[in-house]
């Protein structure tokens, strides 16, 4: 073989070989793109706040509890097991912030193609039966649950999603209202708290924020 064949063999193969590298490099930043495009994952913490979302960095799993549901059905944690669950402490008798929130959830849900569950954890057990919180939980979505039962076990259940509430004098002197934390608790299918939602609430901001937990 000739020393210029050997050249040009010799050049063949270095250029083979860059162009080999070049298409194993672009595929591997193919493959990135499409694993980002296709698993997301959850944005940073500046865009989360945007949407109103405080992320915890280590989850805490919701302990023991027992309360009655909207049908009279005792539950426990593990209604909170198998599935995306919105939770949000309130009382059928209030008079603007819980109203206005329920609306909020009943329309983001409607955006959101596997909607997470919506439950609505009564902070006034005296007035909230079982039959007036299916009735008020109902009136915004036939899929809403309702909790309510004793008030010790409720005051265990908020206490782990950092919920507190208390009554407050009411504008009827033989009456009262409650006041009670206004944040929405955002608990994965593990059964886990992973953060809150703070008011006021938006419910696009609420779909885009479930879209990422649920894609990440």
């Amino acid at each position: 073989m000739s020393e210029g064949h050997a050249l040009r063999s010799q050049r063949e193969r270095g250029v083979r070989s860059t162009l080999l590298w070049l298409v194993a490099f672009i595929c591997i930043i193919l493959g990135l793109f499409l694993h980002n495009f296709l698993n997301p994952g959850l944005p940073g913490d500046d865009r989360l706040r945007e949407l109103g979302f405080f992320h915890h960095p280590e989850y805490r799993a919701v302990s023991t509890f027992e309360l009655l549901d909207n049908e009279g059905t005792s539950v426990d944690e593990k209604i909170f097991q198998g599935r995306w669950t919105l939770v949000f402490f309130g009382f059928t008798y209030c008079p603007d912030i819980c109203p206005t929130t329920m609306g909020v959830l009943a329309r983001a849900v409607t955006k959101i193609p596997e909607p997470p569950a919506v439950i609505l954890v009564s902070v006034d057990p005296e007035r909230d039966t079982t039959a007036s919180i299916d009735a008020y939980v109902g009136s915004f979505d036939p899929a809403f649950r309702g909790l309510t039962g004793e008030f010790d076990q409720i005051v265990a259940l908020a206490s782990q999603l950092n919920v507190a509430f208390g009554k407050v004098p009411g504008p009827d002197p033989e009456g009262y209202l409650v006041d009670h934390s206004a944040s929405i608790a955002v608990i994965n299918p593990e059964g886990q708290y992973v953060g809150f939602i703070k008011a006021p609430h938006a419910e696009l901001n609420i779909a885009t924020l479930m879209g990422y937990l649920m894609r990440g």
